[in-house]
């Protein structure tokens, strides 16, 4: 097939998501060309490896008043972005492509250009738009009256962006069974499951000795549970606490290289992720591949990609629960041993980009074929 694949993504687990699937696509013997609007090349860049990279420039003009930067930001995107996205629908429809795989649009979540295309199209969603769902992300009642007026009526108007764009797709893909039941209540649509995975022949257990380390990759903040782990180590008596690792950074100075987060998996004892919504996630995929058991939360899609008491620990939102669960690891270091080697194999058996591949490729054939 001659697929194309349109994303506009920062560096991340999500754009790794879609250079992970050119790769696999191309292994597989399919044409893939990628079309996006990034400016920022980066290790998760899918034009690497795409037959063709086709980029547009989107940049918002310069408006350097604070109140009116935002407003007219806004109408830019809602306006310049979708003109934008039926210019680049129209140079996919007039190329001949089997299938279009439409990724993400950081700017208005579900893209613009699944209104407009004429070839058939796939839309791969890792989420609705979660500000407009989710409560703890609700318009803060700190604002004054104009700004939350005018955040609300932005909101809406975003929210009905995102399910109409949504609604235009041939064909939905989410990827996970919880990432599923959020799509049939944001968008009364009903997705196919097309799970993610992990690269297991870089991501793999090295010959390391173990530190008496818990390792946490995300942000400091509280939606990736942050306050959990901070109070979580504090509970563990000083005397065996192990050293805490943070490892984050979506931005350019604070990003570390993938072969010393390789390395830093192997050399934990457990890896922590507590993100308290998280439709997939690829850290427990990654740590494990690594073989580093896991405490997770018990939400959302870990619940999918956790053995729990076999490859690590599923958690409820207490401090005191994930201090005992890591205590377990601190007290026996082969427990951590043991359950990461299973955690590997779990991995290998389960969670390869290889079998993601096959599963899309059987999904794009069948939406083309229609």
């Amino acid at each position: 097939m001659k697929i194309a694949i349109f994303y506009n993504l920062p560096f991340g687990g999500a754009k790794r998501v879609v250079l992970e699937q050119v790769k696999g696509l191309k292994s597989l013997g399919h044409v893939v060309d990628v079309y996006t609007l990034e400016k920022e090349r980066d290790s998760f860049s899918p034009g690497f490896v795409a037959d063709n990279e086709y980029k547009y420039d989107y940049s918002p003009f310069d408006i350097r008043i604070p109140i009116l930067s935002r407003i007219f930001g806004d109408l830019q995107m809602f306006y310049r972005l979708r003109r934008l996205h039926e210019k680049i629908a129209w140079d996919i429809d007039n190329r001949g492509y089997d299938i279009v795989l439409v990724h993400t649009d950081t700017l208005t979540q579900a893209p613009f250009i699944l209104r407009f295309l004429k070839t058939k199209s796939v839309y791969f969603c890792l989420e609705p738009l979660r500000m407009v769902y989710e409560y703890s992300l609700r318009v803060s009642d700190n604002l004054g009256f104009f700004n939350k007026l005018y955040e609300s009526i932005n909101r809406l108007v975003r929210k009905k962006i995102d399910r109409d764009n949504a609604r235009k797709a041939d064909f939905v893909l989410a990827i996970s069974l919880f990432g599923r039941e959020y799509m049939i209540q944001a968008f009364d649509l009903y997705p196919k499951i097309s799970y993610l995975g992990v690269d297991q022949t870089v991501f793999r257990p090295l010959k390391r000795k173990k530190k008496n380390q818990v390792l946490f990759v995300a942000e400091r903040e509280y939606v990736y549970g942050y306050d959990l782990a901070q109070i979580a180590i504090k509970l563990i008596p000083e005397n065996i606490r192990p050293n805490f690792k943070i490892v984050f950074g979506t931005k350019k100075e604070q990003r570390i290289s993938e072969e010393e987060l390789v390395k830093t998996y192997n050399e934990s004892l457990v890896t922590l992720s507590l993100s308290r919504f998280d439709t997939f996630g690829l850290v427990p995929l990654e740590s494990m591949a690594c073989g580093t058991p896991v405490i997770v939360l018990n939400v959302a899609g870990y619940r999918e990609t956790i053995l729990n008491g076999k490859v690590g620990f599923t958690v409820d939102f207490d401090p005191k629960e994930i201090a005992e669960k890591i205590m377990c690891f601190v007290k026996d270091p082969l427990l951590a041993v043991r359950m990461g080697r299973e955690g590997r194999k779990w991995v290998e058996n389960n969670w390869t980009w290889e079998k993601s591949a096959e599963k899309l490729e059987k999904y794009l054939k069948t939406v083309s074929k229609k």
